[in-house]
């Protein structure tokens, strides 16, 4: 061995240098341009793209000017896949005066990488000269396709073909459209031909690949994409597909490595970007899925894949308005597209809106009744309508034909329970639990089978038996609603700790014990709980906003603002969190804290619907309704097919007292989305307060005969008699609203309508039936004891609150009530509950008065003057609030701000029990 010999990686770069130094020098000599060019194209038929790239940018550097030169390089970018570079050397090379025809081809193909289709129609002239007009025309034909305008498309493609009956671009693109109409045979047979007339064409190559990847052949795809490669080792276009086919694979970090190959050479063009978002979404990379068919749309917003992928990304996020709105607008230009329908479907479904859906699946049933997936959508959307009969027949068909499917199976079932043949749903449940490789899933849907059928012994030995394929916290949840329901609390409590064992912070065990806390007065419990799943799971959202509603419900909205950001700050991409957290700002009252968060939230998300929808209701609730107004409008162009924009808007011009507006924004509303319940009863309730009854009812009619099962329409019904002091018939309205869906609210207005008919024995019997089959309906009873106390029956409203507290111990309206009524009536035990309400709601103005009240009348005037001070300062306009400081102030001797005090409280013109002594008081002073 000689050893002068050069080492095999010097030897390499050696070469390398010398093929670049070779063209440098060449340039610096003053080579002859043609012969450079020459040379590039040797470059190119050899495969070196780059280097007949390098070459040509050498000829231009010395010759800006060279046509030649621009023209060829345009050519090479093509072949790059670099389309945008391509456009711009094509459109230099038509300006330094290359032949328009053939240029004009050229660019066409730039454009139809871009996906600017009205772009080729609109400057690509059809009349080109006859040599070039099949594949002009085939040009043209491949933009209409790409507007989904697919028989114009194929009428293009004909005649190209009736010019040159081997057009290779036309042929493809017939093959195309017969690969999208599900005819394969056809599409392989204009592929033969394309390829016999042009055996190396780069095209007809991918698309032969494209075949095979449809028939599922993906290794045979594969290795056309690499025969490719080893022709054009830099041909973007064939590396994006071969990460297509290692994305279909599932092979994530093989395509990543063919994408960031296909970057080197062309920069990020419109298929890489495409293919990139596609990357995103099948690895659940959301955001940054989002974030790419969002550039792409701006880049090419009529590119339908993109569209179609737009839907299925935003889909998974749950932005379903603009999820439906991509996938309608590609349903318009590809109708009974399968993929994009059964999308749809599933939105539809999701937001009940189930007729909506089988108008969809309709046509594809038709065509094709033997796809398992389009039955269960079917049968599922069925399920949602309430018809179960056919639902049942459905999945009863889907599960013939996979037979092996226990989500099938247990469809079916769920189907035979809407039927109320709960025998046969058993039966279903239970086949589809023995072909469950783990039967937990199917297992819960059993389990909650046999808990609705009166069956506990039999839910039990279910979940015990799931128990023995593997513990989870799943199965001790479920184990410990089972005790639960069989009222054996402790052993529920055991469960759901043992829950708790196995993951410190599973959310269902968590809020069943903080349920649990309740009924067992252990409260201070749960709070312990939750942060103790926040130590073992640290930054869990879950559980931070458990937390924030734990503060919330016990009135301490700062707390439960600081967890909703520190959620947020722990997860700042998380739209869904964040718009909570919004919600909670507007809610809490915290307004312009809300505004800032919101417009911060919509300048992040720019296509987010519901991103859009906080913001204004930020700008509403800061009265600044010009900028909601406007905000309502960009949302109603968002997201064309709802109604939601129209009902907010609708709010917006009520709060400016435009009822006339307000009236045409809910009809508006209605008209696309009839269904839309809130616009509904809020366009009643607008008509009925300018004394349109007529309209009103007819309003609540309509809803009636599109629901004749629910009660929501004979609700609406019994408001329109109501607020014409119809009692009698509003009873009879809300009596059959009751009839269909029985509950505390709905009693409630029966009641109302019972009083105010003079009926009060036969109201009071009701509610105390209600109450007594329902003792832990707290929210009917605290109103039944607010009735008592206003009808000045503190006795039997002292009685209700104490069941109350029984059942909630914090309460806190129910301990503030109570201290306040055993005050009336000379009981000593108001202060310690009223001590109670104020530590849980130090901050509430009702609290701080009630025992601020309870010192003043204790004598006790220094304890009760910062109370009242404050509660005064909180409540503004709460004329009880103004008397009682009014008085603390006279009694302390403070005569001027008494006397200030007292005029607020007479000036206001709410009702409050002690006008006539804050009158005499006043006179006195």
């Amino acid at each position: 061995m000689s050893g002068h010999k050069q080492p095999l990686w010097s030897r390499s770069v050696a070469a390398a240098l010398a093929v670049s130094l070779g063209i440098t020098i060449a340039g610096c000599r003053g080579s002859d341009p043609d012969t450079m060019i020459a040379e590039a194209r040797q470059f190119r038929d050899k495969g070196d793209l780059r280097a007949a790239v390098i070459q040509l940018k050498n000829v231009i550097q010395h010759d800006a000017d060279n046509r030649s030169a621009r023209l060829l390089l345009g050519e090479l970018y093509l072949d790059q896949g670099d389309a945008e570079s391509a456009e711009k050397e094509l459109r230099l090379a038509l300006a330094l005066g290359a032949d328009s025809g053939t240029v004009a081809l050229l660019l066409g193909k730039s454009l139809l990488m871009q996906g600017q289709y009205d772009r080729i129609l609109s400057d690509i002239a059809p009349d080109a000269a006859p040599t070039q007009r099949p594949a002009t025309l085939a040009l043209r034909a491949s933009a209409l396709l790409g507007l989904g305008k697919v028989e114009p498309a194929r009428a293009l493609f004909d005649e190209a073909l009736k010019l040159h009956a081997d057009a290779p671009e036309a042929l493809l693109g017939l093959a195309r459209i017969a690969m999208w109409q599900k005819q394969p045979d056809t599409a392989l047979a204009l592929l033969k031909r394309a390829l016999a007339a042009s055996p190396g064409d780069i095209e007809c190559l991918r698309f032969q690949a494209d075949l095979l990847r449809a028939d599922g052949k993906a290794d045979e795809a594969l290795a056309i994409q690499h025969k490719i490669l080893e022709r054009r080792p830099n041909n973007a276009q064939a590396l994006i597909d071969v990460a297509n086919l290692q994305t279909d694979a599932g092979r994530f970090a093989e395509a990543r490595t063919a994408l960031a190959a296909a970057r080197k050479v062309a920069g990020s063009s419109l298929p890489l970007m495409y293919s990139e978002a596609v990357l995103n979404y099948r690895e659940n990379k959301l955001p940054a899925a989002l974030e790419s068919v969002q550039r792409l749309l701006r880049a090419a917003p009529e590119h339908y894949p993109t569209i179609l992928l737009a839907g299925a990304v935003q889909s998974a996020l749950g932005a379903h308005q603009q999820a439906e709105q991509h996938l309608q607008k590609f349903l318009h230009a590809y109708p009974g597209h399968p993929y994009a329908t059964k999308l749809l479907v599933s939105l539809h479904i999701s937001a009940d809106h189930p007729e909506a859906a089988l108008a969809l699946l309709g046509p594809l049933l038709e065509a094709d009744d033997a796809d398992v997936e389009l039955l269960a959508l079917a049968g599922e959307a069925n399920l949602r309508a309430r018809h179960f009969s056919a639902a049942a027949s459905l999945f009863d068909k889907a599960s013939a034909l996979r037979p092996e499917a226990p989500a099938l199976h247990a469809a079916l079932a769920l189907s035979r329970m809407g039927d109320g043949d709960n025998a046969r749903a058993l039966a279903e449940l239970e086949r589809a639990a023995s072909l469950e490789r783990s039967p937990a899933r199917t297992g819960v849907l059993l389990v909650i089978t046999y808990l609705r059928a009166n069956m506990p012994d039999k839910a039990l030995a279910t979940v015990l038996d799931m128990e023995k394929h593997g513990n989870n916290p799943l199965i001790q949840n479920l184990k410990g609603g089972i005790y639960l329901a069989r009222n054996d609390l402790r052993s529920a409590r055991a469960s759901f700790m043992a829950a708790l064992g196995l993951d410190a912070a599973y959310l269902p065990a968590l809020t069943n014990l903080e349920q649990l806390d309740v009924l067992e007065h252990k409260t201070v419990e749960t709070r312990k709980r939750y942060l103790a799943a926040l130590t073992a799971s640290p930054g869990n959202s879950a559980v931070m906003e458990a937390l924030s509603a734990l503060a919330a419900a016990h009135n301490n909205v700062p707390e439960a603002i600081g967890w909703m950001e520190r959620a947020t700050a722990e997860h700042p991409d998380a739209l869904p969190l964040a718009l909570r957290a919004g919600t909670l700002y507007v809610r809490a009252g915290d307004k312009q804290k809300a505004l800032v968060f919101a417009q911060k939230l919509q300048s992040g998300h720019p296509a987010s619907a519901e991103a859009l929808a906080l913001l204004g209701q930020a700008y509403a609730a800061n009265g600044q309704y010009g900028p909601a107004a406007d905000t309502y409008v960009r949302l109603a162009a968002l997201t064309p097919a709802a109604g939601t924009p129209h009902l907010h808007m609708a709010s917006v011009l009520i709060a400016q007292k435009q009822d006339a507006a307000a009236v045409a924004a809910l009809n508006k509303a209605l008209a696309l989305e009839p269904d839309l319940l809130e616009a509904r009863i809020t366009l009643i309730n607008l008509l009925s307060r300018n004394s349109r009854f007529g309209e009103a009812l007819a309003l609540a009619v309509a809803f009636q005969k599109r629901h004749p099962d629910g009660a929501a329409g004979f609700k609406l019904e019994g408001d329109v008699y109501a607020a014409q002091g119809k009692h009698a018939s509003a009873y009879k309205a809300y009596e059959k609203a009751f009839g269909l869906a029985p509950g505390g609210a709905l009693l409630i207005q029966m009641y109302g309508t019972l009083v105010k008919q003079g009926r009060v024995a036969e109201a009071d019997a009701s509610v105390i039936g209600w109450l007594r089959r329902h003792p832990g309906d707290v929210p009917t009873r605290l109103y039944y004891a607010s009735s008592k106390l206003v009808g000045d029956d503190p006795k039997t409203a002292i009685a209700q609150l104490e069941l109350v507290l029984k059942h909630a111990p914090d309460n806190l309206a129910a301990l503030n009530d109570l201290a306040w009524s055993y005050q009336r009536t000379g009981e000593r035990k108001g202060l310690a509950l009223a001590q109670r309400a104020h530590a849980l709601a130090p901050d509430n103005p009702a609290v701080m008065d009630t025992l601020g009240w309870i010192y003043l009348e204790q004598g006790e005037l220094a304890r009760a003057l910062p109370l009242l001070q404050k509660a005064a300062a909180l409540a503004p306009n709460a004329a009880e609030i103004r008397y009682h400081y009014g008085l603390l102030l006279a009694k302390t001797g403070d005569k001027r701000g008494a006397r200030r005090e007292l005029e607020k409280a007479l000036a206001s013109t709410a009702h409050f029990a002690k006008r006539a002594e804050a009158k005499s008081l006043l006179s006195t002073l």
